[in-house]
């Protein structure tokens, strides 16, 4: 055999039970895991669409409440928190108190040549200073918690909103047509989603647009609770399911390991194992069925074993036999066996003739 030959691959035993049970595991995990992802995406596309469908309910209330003739005077002629800007400002409040979670709410326009950022024109907020009444302050009681909005946030009227300024292709199309945006986003005073509406003037031409930015702390909570009980109850779930699936292993394959056990002591020589054991019970199943195919395997070769240890120990005998006669052959048919039996007839000889020769012969009288 050369340095060179190749080694025999590494051999490792897993027990049939710890197989059973990763199989299984695996299984479960991955129906759970699968489970789990579908309740969750479900739960939140669900809150996510009622969401959207309240933002864009809101949208286009707002927008349709405002004069968009009114309102394209009022930023090419018009000031900050003269009576348009106020009566605007004033609408937009009373949409915020129907609906709490409206708590961004502003309108914007496109100007001509602006074909990639909007204007500010009306914004929702308070404006500075001004203290707020109390319809404004039971508005911002009954706004869910963690959603915010300072009046320090208020844009100017003119101020341009730009892609690097946080502009969405969705609000730069909405000055055409309503829409929401796809994405809950978090910023310092919560967490938001943002929809957007046209305004129309006279002649049914769209000349701007209302912006919403809607609480979706309820949606973030939805998926902390999924996050905080559906997922602990699905591992523990998963747990119970692992120690059934142990328990009903040990019980399967303890025939099967049990007979393993049997079947290494008799291939050590140890034939007195009691295989009946494994087959009892009313209920048959394939390990009784193997284990009585095995007890008759184990008894045909116990009966051939013992069949050839006879033979082996007549075979032993005529070979010793064998052995001893051609010993004794060897032993005749040497030169010094020849020699001494050569010997031995002449002094057999000599004796017969020394004995002839001392007799008397027959009528002869003694002196």
């Amino acid at each position: 055999m050369t340095q060179t030959a190749e080694r025999a691959p590494r051999v490792f035993f897993l027990s049939l039970r710890i197989k059973l049970l990763l199989i299984f595991t695996l299984l479960f995990a991955i129906t759970f895991a699968g489970v789990f992802i579908g309740f969750y995406d479900f739960a939140t596309t669900l809150a996510m669409n009622n969401l959207k469908r309240d933002l864009m309910a809101t949208a286009l209330t707002a927008a349709s409440g405002i004069d968009g003739d009114a309102f394209v005077q009022l930023y090419q002629s018009g000031q900050m928190d003269d009576p348009t800007y106020t009566a605007i400002a004033e609408f937009l409040r009373s949409i915020k108190r129907v609906n709490p979670k409206a708590a961004g709410m502003y309108t914007f326009l496109q100007s001509s040549g602006e074909s990639d950022q909007v204007r500010f024109v009306v914004s929702a907020a308070l404006p500075p200073g001004v203290t707020p009444s109390a319809r404004d302050e039971a508005l911002i009681q009954a706004r869910p918690q963690g959603c915010t909005v300072a009046s320090s946030n208020r844009p100017k009227m003119g101020e341009p909103w730009t892609q690097a300024k946080g502009l969405s292709p969705t609000a730069l199309k909405s000055v055409r047509q309503a829409g929401a945006e796809n994405d809950i986003y978090t910023d310092a005073w919560g967490t938001w989603l943002s929809g957007y509406a046209p305004i129309y003037n006279a002649t049914g031409e769209p000349v701007g647009a209302v912006g919403v930015d809607m609480c979706a702390v309820d949606v973030t909570q939805l998926q902390q609770s999924i996050l905080q009980t559906v997922l602990p109850a699905f591992a523990l779930t998963l747990v119970i399911l692992v120690v059934a699936v142990l328990l009903l292993a040990s019980r399967v394959t303890h025939p099967i390991i049990a007979l393993t056990h049997a079947a290494q002591r008799i291939g050590q020589g140890d034939y007195d194992q009691n295989l009946a054991a494994f087959r009892s019970g009313r209920l048959r199943d394939e390990a009784a069925t193997l284990t009585e195919v095995f007890e008759l395997m184990v008894s045909k070769v116990y009966q051939r074993e013992q069949t050839l240890r006879r033979q082996v120990e007549e075979l032993k005998i005529e070979i010793d036999e064998a052995k001893r006669q051609k010993q004794v052959s060897e032993i005749v048919d040497s030169d010094f066996f020849q020699n001494v039996q050569a010997r031995a007839q002449a002094m057999r000889q000599r004796r017969q003739q020394s004995a002839s020769s001392s007799s008397p012969s027959i009528g002869e009288t003694p002196a």
